[in-house]
């Protein structure tokens, strides 16, 4: 049967609106470089605004659910998606430092409020047995469009300066808005007792997904913070040229791995991904080069891509509707709390070992040791949250 029958009119708009919010999203390849320039900030200070943003999405991954409570799963979207573009454009009117943390307070709201809205919305309207292809087109398309960023926010900055950055993220987060407007207005009844997250918390299939996220994001994490450094170290148009494999994988592998989840199972989609992720990062480690370093960025990227995609998945297969945004919550944390010790830990590592190219080893064996416990995850595949 064709793809298209599958494709509901929720998942189109969503995904099309993801599409453009994760373009201009995709301008966090650049802020730390993007502040360091226009600020006299050091790079702890400039590093601190990505912690404090998903610090921030982290802790509303939890309290969000009083929010969307009372604004519904529309408005939960809809105002979500705006406070994207409103940091961009505050960071483009101002670089006071409390301005800006208070705006990126506000994103991390925002945030958790449309990522977990919309993904429990998707899956409310996929069919049973597909949730892996709704899973891998939704994360498809948002991934699509933060590998078209990287490299298009890089050419502008490059030809036209560092605001162009900016402007460029803002034009296309507003246009991501504006489609978001036209997400169906569904009245669905969501739990909102959060002490269900924490009792899913304790289960030992969270557990072992909540691990493959938080390993899973520690890449993302990577990418901000230490690969950003290492390729930084020549020019903006080779970090571009290495870290575009980071979300073209992402890409290619959440579009296609959702709909071969759906036939081969959750659990034996991932292995392979953390083999090629630990791969790349020794070869970056032993030998740093744009080869070495855009093989790195690829098997970041498609762990990065295949990760989400399965959890979300799990999620739909093992969660009844009215409590998936809450498996949502109890899952995800992981992966946002995973981002903000991946920015520090590339800090400190730095710090401590004079050099980012040990990082890369530590993140390799890391992802080594996740491949082999990816097994623990197939029989616990079905498990009722």
């Amino acid at each position: 049967m064709p793809m298209k029958k599958y494709l509901s009119r929720d998942l189109k708009v969503l995904s099309a609106a993801f599409f453009f919010i994760f373009m201009g999203a995709s301008f966090q390849q650049y802020l730390i470089p993007y502040l360091q320039e226009t600020t006299s900030w050091g790079t702890v200070k400039c590093t601190s605004i990505l912690m404090i943003l998903y610090t921030s999405f982290m802790l509303w991954r939890i309290f969000v659910q009083y929010s969307i409570g009372g604004l519904g799963d529309y408005w939960s979207i809809v105002l979500g998606s705006l406070t994207y573009s409103g940091f961009v454009a505050t960071l483009y009117l101002t670089k006071q430092y409390p301005l800006l943390i208070a705006a990126v307070s506000v994103w991390g709201w925002g945030a958790a409020s449309m990522w977990i809205v919309s993904s429990t919305q998707v899956l409310d309207a996929a069919r049973e047995s597909k949730y892996g292809m709704a899973s891998g087109v939704f994360y498809g398309a948002t991934h699509a469009g933060f590998a078209i960023g990287v490299v298009l926010l890089g050419r502008m900055g490059e030809h036209f300066g560092k605001d162009a950055i900016l402007l460029t993220a803002l034009a296309a987060m507003v246009i991501g808005n504006v489609v978001m407007f036209f997400v169906p207005r569904k009245p669905v009844h969501r739990e909102t007792d959060i002490r269900i997250i924490f009792s899913m918390m304790r289960t030992a299939k969270v557990k072992i997904v909540g691990f493959f996220l938080f390993a899973s994001s520690l890449g993302f994490g990577f990418l901000l913070g230490a690969f950003t450094g290492v390729a930084g170290e020549h020019s903006l148009a080779y970090l571009a040229n290495t870290a575009v494999f980071f979300p073209l994988a992402r890409f290619i592998l959440s579009f296609f791995g959702g709909a071969i989840s759906d036939r081969l199972g959750r659990a034996r989609t991932l292995v392979l991904a953390f083999i090629i992720s630990s791969l790349g990062l020794f070869l970056a480690g032993m030998w740093s080069n744009m080869v070495t370093l855009g093989f790195s960025s690829f098997g970041l990227g498609l762990q990065g891509g295949l990760v989400p995609v399965a959890a979300m998945a799990i999620i739909g297969d093992s969660a009844s509707p009215e409590r998936r945004h809450l498996a949502f919550s109890a899952l995800f944390v992981w992966r946002d709390l995973s981002v903000v010790v991946s920015l520090f830990l590339g800090q400190y590592l730095m710090a401590v070992l004079g050099d980012l190219r040990p990082c890369f080893l530590i993140f390799a064996g890391i992802f080594f040791i996740c491949a082999f416990l990816s097994i623990a995850l197939v029989r616990r595949e079905t498990e009722a949250l």
